[in-house]
């Protein structure tokens, strides 16, 4: 196979600084920590469009369980979001879009996003 090459210039100081420190809070090399971003934004991007929604670069604690039927199951971040599905899977599908149908609620289309520093 042959070999791919990515070659990024320019990174903003703050994006390389975010690099940085979580690559060496996991102990690994800076390719080993972008390959592993990219492959989960690749994991969680949208089948029909392909752009990454926000649960591409974050992650959520899932509590769920089995009833009869369904997988139950809701987000210790936001307990106030349950779902259920067949499988698994289903039930995490859709446990992002509950999340998504919550965090877009009364949001106009000719929206703006920015990201922010909380600490």
């Amino acid at each position: 196979m042959p070999n791919k090459q990515v070659l990024v210039r320019d990174i903003p100081d703050s994006v390389y600084e975010w690099i940085e420190r979580e690559r060496h809070a996991k102990r690994v090399s800076q390719k080993a920590f972008l390959l592993n971003v990219l492959e989960n934004a690749a994991k969680h991007s949208s089948a029909e469009t392909g752009a990454a929604g926000p649960s591409a670069f974050s992650k959520m604690t899932l509590v769920y369980w089995k009833s009869k039927k369904f997988w139950l199951g809701k987000l210790l971040e936001h307990p106030e979001i349950m779902t259920q599905g067949r499988t698994l899977e289903e039930l995490e599908r859709n446990i992002r879009e509950a999340y998504m149908l919550m965090a877009m609620d009364e949001v106009p289309e000719d929206y703006q996003i920015r990201e922010v520093a909380m600490a």
